[in-house]
């Protein structure tokens, strides 16, 4: 799968008057870097802790002068400033994309930033043919949950100890994680579970989150 060019991201999503979508330039890492932890902090340990360090992104991140990486970042510009910063991975050979860490400014909240970011993943990964886009939200707090539920993405399972958060100054523990997930793919490409391939506490599983969907769509 291939990231599109900023210019497609452009005319994917629109932002508000005055906002603009565009590539992270590699003299800004430190930018971004800085950026997470002013207004992302909670992810000073865990699976987002990699956006804390500025050799991730030289190693792994899409930048302006290197688009091909497993990592895309967009940042949203006001009068040049990084108001806010979306980031995505793509998962080669299962054709899947992966929302990874997003924060937007706190004076910038009220223009639904977090919003067209979400809608940009999804369009991100209709455009390179990826089957799925999936993401994590944890469960200290419901605001993420309420946000990827609103999009229309269904919770499909929560994973124990998947993460972990630094719930007091020095203090960390293992948090549980839902998985969200939203189908891009037409739903003909999807191979329904046959029951008998199924244990049955698998297929209570599969009863109680898909059937509904696989039944109608």
């Amino acid at each position: 799968m291939k990231w599109p060019t900023i210019e497609q991201i452009r005319s994917f999503t629109d932002l508000p008057y005055g906002y603009s979508w565009d590539y992270l330039k590699r003299e800004e890492i430190n930018v971004a870097t800085d950026f997470f932890r002013t207004w992302f902090p909670s992810i000073s340990v865990g699976l987002a802790s990699p956006f804390l360090d500025q050799q991730f992104y030289a190693d792994n991140v899409v930048l302006e002068d290197d688009p091909d990486r497993g990592i895309f970042a967009t940042v949203v510009r006001q009068n040049d400033e990084i108001v806010a910063i979306a980031t995505w991975e793509k998962i080669d050979g299962a054709d899947v994309i992966f929302g990874r860490v997003g924060a937007v400014a706190k004076p910038h909240r009220q223009a639904r930033l977090a919003v067209a970011a979400q809608d940009l993943g999804e369009k991100i990964g209709t455009f390179m043919g990826a089957g799925l886009i999936y993401g994590m939200a944890t469960t200290r707090t419901p605001y993420m949950q309420q946000a990827l539920e609103q999009a229309g993405y269904k919770a499909v399972g929560i994973m124990p100890g998947l993460d972990r958060e630094e719930t007091a100054p020095g203090i960390v523990r293992r948090v549980y994680e839902v998985i969200y997930v939203k189908r891009l793919a037409p739903h003909a490409d999807f191979l329904i579970p046959a029951g008998h391939n199924l244990t049955p506490t698998v297929a209570r599983l599969y009863a109680d989150i898909f059937q509904g969907d696989d039944d109608t769509n």
